[in-house]
């Protein structure tokens, strides 16, 4: 499969963790990371994080288990959830600019829902930055900022609202659960239809 998957997320979000473990496994196809602030694209929307709702959020806990299970994963709820990614999201796209995105996205992933870090710790952000060898401090230049706005915006723009969300050329794609639809998607490209 030559297509690209455009994967936009946010690491406060579960369900991009969940999805996150699966997609180039299930798809086979390129992968276009997209770090966007879900906090803000949920403002934008009007769109309520699940666990503000109190069923959903019930629901989610048995959810995620059931997800977990079903993807052999290492997860734990983390007991400083929600968080501000704003700083874990910048060191992402630091990553992306200088080569170390796969062990920053990975650590950081790993940092919130399997360590129960807190990514608005500068000094989780700090140690993870110094592992990959990138300097923490870059995640406070103006290009970095405004990328991540950028990337937020453009979600927004794009019908995002909320993580995680695949796009497969215009076609959108909400959940950790449309690897099917996903798939579906990229083999229609590839034929050309």
């Amino acid at each position: 499969m030559s297509t690209k998957i455009e994967f936009f997320y946010d690491y406060v979000s579960v369900y991009s963790y969940l999805a996150d473990s699966r997609l180039s496994q299930l798809t086979g196809a390129g992968i276009v990371y997209r770090p966007m602030f879900l906090g803000a694209v949920m403002e934008a929307t009007g769109n309520r994080p699940p666990g503000t709702v109190e069923a959903k959020g019930k629901y989610l806990r048995v959810d995620i288990e059931r997800w977990v299970k079903r993807y052999s994963l290492t997860f734990n709820m983390n007991p400083l959830f929600p968080q501000n990614t704003l700083k874990a999201l910048r060191l992402a796209l630091v990553a992306q600019k200088q080569g170390a995105f796969e062990p920053v996205h990975r650590a950081l992933f790993d940092a919130i829902w399997v360590q129960e870090k807190d990514l608005n710790d500068e000094n989780v952000l700090a140690e993870i930055a110094e592992k990959a060898g990138l300097a923490f401090e870059d995640i406070e230049d103006a290009a970095i900022k405004d990328e991540l706005k950028v990337c937020t915006g453009e979600a927004v723009d794009r019908g995002v609202f909320g993580a995680p969300t695949f796009f497969v050329g215009d076609q959108m794609f909400f959940g950790n659960d449309r690897f099917e639809f996903i798939n579906d998607a990229l083999e229609n490209c590839d034929r050309g239809s």
